[in-house]
């Protein structure tokens, strides 16, 4: 037993360290544009650990290991006045796949049900909500294989809100026109912005849709 709980210190160490490094990797890159957005924190509550635990044991089949690394809060994100709830739960995986994370938005819908909006991230965190001139967004950034122009991988950095309806939708067009980012990945962080062309931004929207469906909180 001594040696079980021995082994899980050590791996939770290990990937609170890897979990670190991809979070300072993303925001030093993600500090150069976010200013121009001029966001703001949301209004967010955060839940403690053991009530994320509780509910996406309850909820999920499948998070009863990840749920102790996991985040949660409620925010209203669709501003209609109900509180909403979000989960960032990691892959658990190797390498560049522990930074990756699972999000899960429940968005209430206009008719008294829930929609559940899940979106694959990597360094996400409850502080990518913010509002941004009195709205609520969710700040994404995804990993990318190469584009035609470049045998590098890529960071890419976009905006997503929510509806009225309880549906998360891309809103890169609601912030400007520099919106998706996308920079070469490099170890060392050292960033490298390229030129988008239109094939480029479709390729990287239809990558990254939200899966939407209605769920019913147990």
């Amino acid at each position: 037993m001594k040696v079980i709980n021995m082994c899980k210190q050590n791996f939770s160490i290990v990937l609170a360290i890897i979990m670190a490094l991809c979070s300072y990797s993303l925001n030093a890159w993600m500090d150069q544009w976010a200013p121009k957005i001029k966001s703001t924190p949301a209004n967010l509550t955060v839940f403690s650990k053991n009530a994320v635990e509780r509910f996406l044991q309850r909820n999920y089949d499948d998070y009863h290991y990840s749920a102790q690394y996991s985040q949660g809060g409620e925010v209203d994100l669709n501003d209609d006045g109900i509180k909403d709830y979000v989960f960032i739960v990691p892959w658990m995986g190797n390498g560049l796949s522990a930074c990756g994370y699972y999000t899960h938005f429940i968005v209430s819908d206009g008719k008294g049900g829930r929609i559940e909006n899940t979106l694959d991230s990597y360094g996400a965190e409850l502080s990518d909500i913010v509002k941004i001139n009195g709205k609520v967004y969710f700040r994404h950034s995804d990993f990318f294989g190469s584009f035609e122009k470049s045998a590098h991988n890529h960071w890419a950095f976009q905006v997503f809100s929510f509806g009225k309806d309880g549906i998360m939708r891309n809103a890169n067009h609601e912030i400007g026109d520099y919106l998706p980012a996308v920079t070469i990945f490099y170890s060392n962080p050292k960033f490298k912005q390229i030129e988008l062309t239109s094939s480029d931004r479709k390729t990287i929207t239809s990558q990254t849709k939200p899966k939407a469906n209605s769920f019913n909180i147990k």
